[in-house]
């Protein structure tokens, strides 16, 4: 019975209502980061080749517009020092489930890319990562994909950075 009353103290305010003594608990809050609509980003990430060919960091810029709450598209431009400026042009379909309760996201990334270093070319991506809304119009993202094509250039991107609701 002791457990009963402590989890009691413990389960938020409640409200009464005038009519016959009801409890109405307060709605859950719910979060409106996911709407529709557009969002810019920068980002810092990592660029890991499969062929062993050099690593680099650097970073770039994003520009996303989601139709609906779980569906969007996302252009990004980033540039990474491996042995040359290895710079990256991709455009994703985005599929995100957003958690409204606690204002975060996970999400797939499928599209296409086009790379400019010691060989030019066209790529595929894959991937998936996490959207949680910090305060204000920002999030904070970490994500990562493959990145596969012609040749032995396929890589994996891995970014970190933040987005702002316009």
């Amino acid at each position: 019975m002791s457990v009963a009353l402590a989890s009691s103290a413990f389960a938020g305010a409640p409200s009464y209502s005038g009519k016959g003594g009801k409890i109405v608990n307060p709605p859950a809050p719910t979060c409106d980061w996911f709407a529709p609509g557009a969002k810019f980003g920068g980002f810092f990430g990592g660029l890991i080749p499969e062929s062993g060919g050099d690593s680099g960091v650097g970073g770039g810029l994003l520009a996303e517009y989601f139709f609906c709450e779980n569906f969007g598209l996302e252009g990004s431009s980033s540039v990474y020092g491996t042995d040359s400026a290895h710079w990256q042009f991709d455009l994703a379909f985005v599929a995100r489930y957003p958690m409204k309760n606690h204002c975060w996201a996970p999400y797939l990334l499928a599209g296409g890319g086009y790379h400019v270093n010691a060989d030019n070319g066209w790529n595929w991506l894959v991937g998936g990562g996490v959207e949680a809304h910090l305060r204000g119009n920002m999030s904070a993202f970490a994500d990562g994909a493959w990145h596969f094509g012609e040749g032995d250039s396929d890589f994996t991107l891995v970014r970190l950075g933040l987005k702002f609701r316009l």
